[in-house]
């Protein structure tokens, strides 16, 4: 936690090593589903997950990752007001969680500072990921919301490998996996990506 979280007040570590649970889950587990009660506040200590909405009929509409020294906002707005999630959240690899209940999310804003901003913070972030979303969606062609992908995926993991299927990278960006194909055999050609089973290679 000390690497993850090292701006909070050494009170502050102690307490949530006191109140709360570390968990491992592994890679594909379900962290939190749509029309689940939020309870917790899950701080993310290392892996990554990521966090997306779906339809009735399995459509996705990937949102962001969330990786080590991070939360996620949706699910501290609905933890405050005692609601239910509107998003789902999953690690793509084994990723450990620090989890705090969510009655200290209001009761350490006006005790900490660190916590202040780091709510603060954890808000703005998310926020400006979502107008990426929703830019990408209202004014942007699918290659250059392809392209931003898998520089976030890249970016995310930390590898310029991105082992993703062209059907799953589909799902997240709400298209098909004929348009996805098609696309990254154009980024291929221009030199953006090398295209093999299972992985895409981004060229920097």
């Amino acid at each position: 936690m000390d690497f993850c979280f090292k701006d909070f007040e050494s009170d502050l570590k102690e307490e949530i090593l006191d109140c709360a649970d570390l968990l491992v889950l592994p890679a594909d587990d379900l962290m939190m589903d749509i029309g689940q009660k939020v309870e917790i506040i899950p701080l993310i200590v290392s892996g990554q997950v990521k966090v997306f909405r779906e339809d009735e009929d399995d459509h996705e509409l990937f949102m962001y990752y969330l990786g080590p020294g991070e939360a996620c906002a949706i699910t501290m707005i609905c933890s405050a007001r005692e609601g239910y999630s509107k998003i789902k959240a999953i690690p793509e690899e084994e990723t450990t969680v620090i989890v705090v209940p969510i009655s200290k999310l209001d009761e350490w804003m006006p005790k900490y500072k660190s916590w202040y901003y780091f709510v603060m913070d954890t808000y703005q972030d998310r926020f400006e990921e979502l107008l990426k979303v929703v830019d990408g969606i209202a004014f942007h062609r699918m290659d250059e919301r392809l392209i931003e992908y898998l520089e976030k995926n890249a970016e995310a993991s930390q590898s310029n490998s991105i082992h993703k299927t062209h059907q799953q990278i589909a799902q997240e960006l709400n298209s098909s996996r004929e348009v996805i194909t098609r696309l990254l055999k154009k980024l291929e050609q221009r030199g953006v990506v090398k295209v093999n089973r299972n992985q895409i290679q981004l060229i920097s």
